[in-house]
């Protein structure tokens, strides 16, 4: 009996078991799908709202994610969704809650921190972007956003030890081919960059011509390293060393940037003569490039030289620049000799000229124009990319009478 009962019992325990097994697992079961209901139901109201959002219905989208958040308020991506949405309505203090809130959630989530970083770089509150971005860095060596922005804050702040140090670390962690080859430009560009500043704020001769060095050894035609070489060597009193590298720089480059600042130079000096040589002999072997005539003719103007600077600009074919340059230059000649009526005529030349008055440097990438040169285009951000245009860009198709010689415009 005794046996029996206790056969009986042990059955009775496993069958409980069994059953308690299995009402666990079907609570489980519920429990797991009442969750992938939840989150079903979440992402549908976050892609609704963000389906509203696209379309531009900005508070629709706002009041269904603020009613699914008031449920369910530990979603990260609802609330970065909504920080999107405000700052697309200008908000940015609720913005600035939003991301808070995802942060109060997640305080390593590197989504949120990008965020973050983003809101305050376009108010342009960059120390703050700065932070954010480098927290978002601290969690993730690998997140090139963030690198990438930190980066574009730097290049704007004009800390170019930075920005290289950014640039060297997103090219540790890319491993892209093409991207890696335009970011090792970008190097280029702040690395001298750097030798400016170490030129222009610490007065570094020695480190900064280092890096324009290095600069060049890597690209043979950046003009910007070959202008602050040729300062370094103004720096430091050696006036022909840098007239020299100018020179040799502008005979393999053609670009008229060098032969503005070998004229400064050469008047600085008190040798002008080496700038005027310099024009005759690229005009003689160069006489179909009317723009060195321009050039010479606009040293003379600078150096009172008025007859001389006549001879020249009236050699110059007329209506041959599409820029309103030469009509300018002859009109301050014609003024100064007092021939009145001649400058009169060609200032109301100028004047309908929609062009202006110098001959400009264009951006080879984005067509940007500026007066003066600069290193890096403030327009696309790519450095070594300002020339003046010349051949079919500078000159306008002359008829056969403007290609005469108008000598006679000074009798």
């Amino acid at each position: 009996v005794y046996i029996f009962a206790a056969f009986l019992i042990g059955i009775g325990i496993i069958l409980a078991i069994n059953i308690l097994k299995d009402s666990i697992s079907q609570i489980k079961n519920l429990i797991y799908k009442r969750k992938q209901y939840i989150k079903t139901e979440l992402d549908n109201s976050v892609n609704r709202a963000f389906d509203l959002y696209i379309k531009g219905q900005h508070d629709k989208g706002i009041d269904l994610i603020k009613k699914y958040l008031s449920n369910y308020p530990n979603n990260i991506g609802a609330y970065l969704l909504l920080a999107k949405i405000y700052k697309h309505k200008g908000k940015t203090k609720d913005a600035e809650q939003a991301i808070s809130a995802a942060l109060a959630i997640e305080a390593g989530n590197v989504q949120a921190l990008n965020e973050a970083g983003n809101l305050y770089a376009s108010g342009k509150d960059y120390d703050k972007a700065v932070f954010y971005f480098g927290k978002a860095l601290d969690y993730a060596s690998d997140n090139l956003y963030a690198i990438t922005r930190l980066k574009e804050i730097y290049i704007k702040k004009g800390e170019w030890k930075n920005a290289y140090r950014m640039a060297k670390l997103f090219l540790s962690e890319s491993k892209d081919r093409e991207i890696n080859k335009k970011e090792e430009q970008i190097m280029t560009g702040l690395r001298y960059e750097f030798g400016k500043y170490l030129l222009e704020s610490e007065n570094d001769t020695e480190r900064s011509a280092k890096r324009f060095n290095q600069v060049l050894s890597q690209n043979k035609n950046f003009i910007p390293a070959y202008l602050s070489l040729g300062d370094v060597f103004v720096e430091k009193g050696k006036y022909e060393e840098a007239f020299d590298l100018w020179e040799k720089a502008f005979l393999k480059t053609g670009n008229l940037a060098l032969a503005i600042k070998m004229e400064d130079l050469s008047i600085n000096m008190n040798h002008p003569e080496n700038s005027i040589k310099f024009y005759q002999e690229l005009i003689y072997n160069n006489p179909e490039k009317w723009e060195y005539r321009l050039f010479l003719g606009k040293l003379y103007m600078r150096l009172e030289m008025i007859d001389e600077a006549l001879s020249n600009l009236t050699a110059i074919p007329l209506n041959i620049f599409k820029d309103n340059s030469l009509n300018l230059l002859l009109a301050e000649c014609y003024f100064k000799r007092g021939k009145y009526n001649d400058a009169s005529v060609n200032f109301r030349k100028a004047l309908k000229d929609r062009f202006p008055v110098k001959l400009p440097f264009v951006c080879s990438n984005c067509g940007y124009v500026s007066m003066s040169y600069s290193s890096i285009c403030p327009s696309c951000n790519l450095w070594n990319t300002f020339s003046i245009k010349t051949s079919g860009a500078l000159y306008e198709t002359a008829s056969r009478d403007d290609l005469k010689d108008v000598s006679s415009l000074i009798s």
